[in-house]
């Protein structure tokens, strides 16, 4: 199916890494514990999968572009540096696009998040389902509610 060229998308990347699979989660992701993610491998596939959709999509501005997983932050800033020119390179990203990343406070680093920033993200979506540490222990979250505090503190920066 073609779209009319004039209506503008909003695209979507899953990638679908954490640290450990919460236990009320119900999407596509999958536990890495100590294990190092394939990023750069895994860029190159959705490279490629987006080339094969390109047709469907010629032409049409992006204005929003969500990131999310799994725990995308956990992806090196140069993986996600690659996919950023990747789709910049083929797509048409609107003026003032809204680029959001994915990010667990258990995962957060400051420098990560500068980064981010120099990369063009615009906006973090960090994963605080709860300040309440004993809430936090029962959803099985990795973090508590000092380490949302800080991603917090460490995004305004």
């Amino acid at each position: 199916m073609q779209f009319p060229q004039t209506i503008p998308l909003s695209l979507y990347i899953h990638l679908p890494w954490c640290m450990k699979k919460c236990p009320y989660c119900d999407f596509n992701s999958h536990e890495i514990g100590t294990g190092q993610i394939r990023d750069g491998e895994y860029v190159e596939a959705l490279i490629r999968d987006l080339e094969f959709e390109l047709p469907r999509i010629w032409g049409r501005r992006i204005i929003s572009l969500f990131i999310g997983g799994g725990t995308p932050s956990l992806f090196s800033a140069a993986a996600l540096e690659r996919l950023l020119a990747a789709l910049q390179a083929r797509l048409h990203f609107s003026s003032g696009i809204e680029i959001t990343l994915e990010a667990n406070p258990g995962t957060a680093e400051a420098g990560k998040f500068r980064d981010y920033r120099r990369l063009g993200i615009n906006r973090l979506s960090i994963g605080i389902q709860s300040f309440d540490d004993g809430k936090l222990g029962a959803l099985g979250r990795i973090h508590d509610r000092r380490e949302a505090l800080q991603a917090i503190a460490m995004a305004k920066q």
